[in-house]
């Protein structure tokens, strides 16, 4: 409900929350667009579906996360993935004994986002010492292999470790106001499309490549498709600001198309249409393997960080989750038309399954599916043995997103102080002295309370901040789109802070409530409801179909 409440304050332009730095004044708050959509990046609201869908608290979830990084960091030989070198460190691939661009990039996310500056510092100068090509043909890219000591290897790139090393660099040096991050994210930024013999994305079409050389330019990989990803450095780059603009509505565009219209399910190796790609020395590259799994993750974490997409991204999601649940979370290697089911599902595509969820939050219908799926990424033991490099860690990364500590670190806002007079703000009511972070017309503020007398004053703020100065005239009833996805009428004589298609919507008890009398029946996907046919021909997550009139129309009871 939270993340409800966020985005249509959002969209109004005006949103609160008690802070949007963390301890050390970092920024993940709201930031405006045009037109602004329903993720954090515009709400800074990143409360866990954990909180609201399982109920779990907020120690629960702190104790979630030392878990998993006391256990792949800190843990005994069976355990870690992280290998402490002094000022340098490495994540080993347990399986093959060596270190690969993928692993390293994906530590220094883990470590930038749960503010283990110690571990993102020794695992960039490995990385920078050992991977990191400064001149030369790779100018700008990583080795995609090393041994242990950081010899040998394998010269060339695999993208998916550049676009993590970008995004890491990226929040490192917002979140920790550090330059040379900066400047060494920007060299890399830059390169991806300056290098004059590699360019990570296909020149024609702006989607990122299998691998920029040779033949790996003519046909991608869609789990290196990281949207938000893109989306970000379009923003905070310095050079090829149109480019990386491009490459971001391409890479929306392909990730969509590579999702198997029936099955919902991608392929590891696929053309720049979304069809699967083979290869002869990949006998698996045309199926539902290894990498695939990565994209539900990708396209979940799109939809709940900017929500541009979430059309396509909802539906996206209840193909995969719709074909999973008819398996029965049973099995995990597929043809990509979703035949040939074989190995055992995965604690990798537990999590990634997980944060494709996002995309379902408010759909009706599918509420018991996203408490499964969140339940059983909750319940996953961290890993050992000799395989918990790779799943592992895309299960660690995947509940980052789901604990709500994967956030958008960005660079430091203007702040402005402002005083509060009125005891209520945005439905909550708060106490003399208080403070709290606002967001209102675009900009950033540190409000502190200052209510005197019987406290009934209006504030100093802009908006319709304070729902308990009610309007004359409601009914007391509401629309039906709203108490479908759960939430009740207000009272009568409510105030309407905002409306949208579903209705109008006002405050009550610091959550939403359908504020507004609502006569006409409201229909869905732009048909009428059903005037008096009760025949139920299709059935999804809006509701019950029929049809009148030779065209569809929803019943409403």
């Amino acid at each position: 409900m939270q993340i409800k409440t966020l985005l249509l304050l959002a969209t109004a332009g005006l949103v609160s929350a008690q802070k949007f730095f963390d301890e050390n004044g970092a920024y993940y708050g709201p930031d405006c667009d045009n037109p602004n959509h329903s993720g954090a990046y515009y709400t800074g609201d990143y409360t866990s579906p954990f909180k609201t869908y399982l109920g779990k608290t907020d120690a629960e979830i702190q104790g979630k996360l030392d878990q998993l990084w006391n256990h792949y960091f800190k843990g005994d030989n069976n355990s870690k993935v992280f290998y402490d070198r002094g000022n340098e460190g490495y994540i080993l691939d347990v399986n093959n004994n060596d270190v690969r661009s993928e692993g390293m990039s994906y530590g220094m996310m883990i470590a930038v986002q749960t503010n283990h500056k110690e571990e993102f510092d020794k695992l960039w100068n490995w990385a920078k010492n050992h991977m990191w090509h400064k001149g030369g043909g790779w100018d700008g890219y990583f080795a995609w292999q090393r041994n242990t000591s950081g010899n040998g290897g394998d010269d060339n790139c695999a993208p998916d470790g550049e676009m993590y090393f970008m995004m890491s660099l990226l929040f490192a040096a917002n979140r920790w106001n550090n330059k040379q991050y900066m400047d060494d994210a920007q060299y890399i930024i830059k390169r991806m499309w300056d290098n004059p013999q590699h360019k990570l994305f296909n020149q024609q079409n702006n989607i990122i490549t299998f691998q920029p050389q040779g033949t790996g330019n003519n046909f991608s990989d869609p789990s290196y498709d990281l949207p938000a990803f893109v989306d970000l450095i379009s923003r905070w780059s310095t050079t090829n600001q149109n480019r990386w603009k491009s490459a971001a509505q391409a890479t929306r565009d392909h990730l969509y198309k590579s999702s198997n219209t029936r099955s919902g399910l991608f392929s590891d190796y696929n053309n720049f249409d979304g069809t699967p790609h083979s290869e002869s020395y990949n006998q698996n590259a045309s199926k539902y393997m290894y990498d695939a799994m990565r994209c539900a993750m990708n396209f979940g974490m799109d939809y709940y960080l900017f929500g541009s997409d979430a059309k396509r991204e909802t539906e996206m999601a209840k193909r995969i989750i719709d074909f999973f649940e008819k398996d029965g979370y049973k099995h995990a290697r597929f043809n990509w038309d979703g035949s040939g089911a074989s190995e055992q599902y995965t604690q990798g595509e537990t999590g990634a399954n997980a944060v494709a969820c996002f995309a379902l939050m408010g759909t009706q219908g599918y509420e018991s599916i996203i408490k499964k799926n969140l339940q059983m990424a909750w319940d996953v033991k961290p890993m050992t043995g000799q395989y918990r490099y790779y799943d592992g860690l895309v299960h660690y990364l995947a509940m980052l997103h789901l604990l709500g500590s994967f956030k958008i670190w960005k660079p430091a806002p203007k702040v402005q102080e402002k005083t509060l007079t009125s005891p209520v703000y945005n439905g909550i009511t708060y106490q003399n002295g208080d403070k709290i972070d606002i967001f209102e017309d675009c900009k950033v503020y540190k409000a502190t309370f200052q209510i005197s007398g019987n406290g009934s004053g209006n504030g100093s703020g802009s908006g319709n901040q304070n729902p308990g100065n009610p309007n004359t005239g409601k009914t007391g009833k509401c629309y039906p789109a709203i108490m479908a996805q759960g939430y009740p009428c207000c009272s009568a004589n409510c105030q309407v802070v905002y409306t949208d298609a579903d209705g109008e919507w006002g405050v009550e008890n610091g959550d939403w409530c359908g504020c507004g009398g609502a006569a006409e029946c409201v229909g869905a996907q732009g048909f009428p409801c059903c005037e008096s046919s009760t025949i139920v021909y299709y059935t999804d997550g809006d509701g019950d179909w029929s049809v009148e009139n030779n065209d569809w129309c929803i019943i409403r009871n």
